[in-house]
C-alpha cells in the first residue's frame, strides 16, 4: 500500500491517516483472540481416556457394561480452579498484547497526522522542491506498516505460547486422574461425553469420582 500524499492545496490528505486502518487492527486483535479461544477448546476435548470402537465394532456386544464408563472433559475442566486461574492469565497477556498494539498505532497516526498538517497549505511548487522529504515520508511509512505487522506477528506467537505453558499442565492433570478412577474401579473403557464420536454412554458416569480424585467439592 502506497502513501499518496498531496499534489496541491485541494486534495484531501486524509488517505494518510484513514489509510492506517484503526478498524481493521482492531478486528484483526479480536479475531487473534477468538482463534487462540478456538485452540484452547479444541485442545481441551483431547483430555480423555477415549476408545474409539473403529478396530473392535464386532465384539462390541461382548464387552461387559460394568467395564464402561463415561466423563464429560470440558465440564470437568470447567471445576477445575486452574482452568480459572488459566483463563484469567491469558486474558491478561491478550489485553496487554492489544494496549502494545494500540499504542504503537496511535503513535503512528499522530505521526503522520502531523505530516498531513505540514503539507496541507504547500503549493504546487513547493512539493516539488520537497520531493526527497515526500520520497522519506513514503519509506517511513511502509516501514512503521511492517512494523505493525511484526508486533501482531509476536503478540499471536507470545499468545499462543502462553496457551501451552498454561493449559497442558491442567490438562495432563485432568487425564491422569481420569485413568486414576478408570484403573481402580476396572473401567475399560471411558468414553467422553463432550466428543461427538460417542457411541456408548450407559455405563457409570464418573465425573465426581474424578472430581474427588482432584480434591474439588
Amino acid at each position: 500500500m502506497s502513501l499518496k500524499l498531496p499534489l496541491n492545496r485541494n486534495q484531501n490528505q486524509d488517505m494518510v491517516v484513514n489509510i492506517y486502518l484503526r478498524k481493521k487492527l482492531k478486528i484483526i486483535i479480536k479475531l487473534m483472540i477468538k482463534q487462540v479461544n478456538n485452540k484452547i477448546r479444541i485442545k481441551m476435548k483431547k483430555i480423555t481416556l477415549v476408545f474409539l470402537l473403529t478396530a473392535f465394532v464386532g465384539a462390541f456386544q461382548l464387552v461387559k457394561a460394568q467395564n464402561i464408563a463415561h466423563v464429560n472433559s470440558m465440564e470437568l475442566l470447567s471445576l477445575m480452579p486452574e482452568k480459572k486461574a488459566a483463563d484469567d492469565q491469558l486474558k491478561t497477556l491478550a489485553d496487554q498484547k492489544k494496549a502494545e498494539i494500540k499504542k504503537q498505532e496511535d503513535s503512528f497516526s499522530a505521526k503522520y497526522e502531523k505530516i498531513q498538517k505540514d503539507l496541507q497549505g504547500k503549493s504546487q511548487a513547493d512539493l516539488e522542491k520537497m520531493k526527497d522529504q515526500l520520497q522519506k515520508y513514503e519509506e517511513d511509512f511502509q516501514k512503521d506498516q511492517q512494523s505493525l505487522v511484526a508486533l501482531r506477528e509476536e503478540a499471536a506467537k507470545a499468545l499462543d505460547k502462553k496457551q501451552a505453558d498454561l493449559y497442558e499442565p491442567i490438562m495432563k492433570k485432568a487425564q491422569d486422574a481420569i485413568d486414576s478412577v478408570a484403573k481402580s474401579k476396572g473401567y475399560l473403557y471411558v468414553f467422553d461425553t463432550s466428543q461427538p464420536s460417542l457411541l456408548y454412554a450407559e455405563g457409570p458416569n464418573i465425573l465426581n469420582d474424578v472430581k474427588a480424585k482432584l480434591g474439588i467439592k
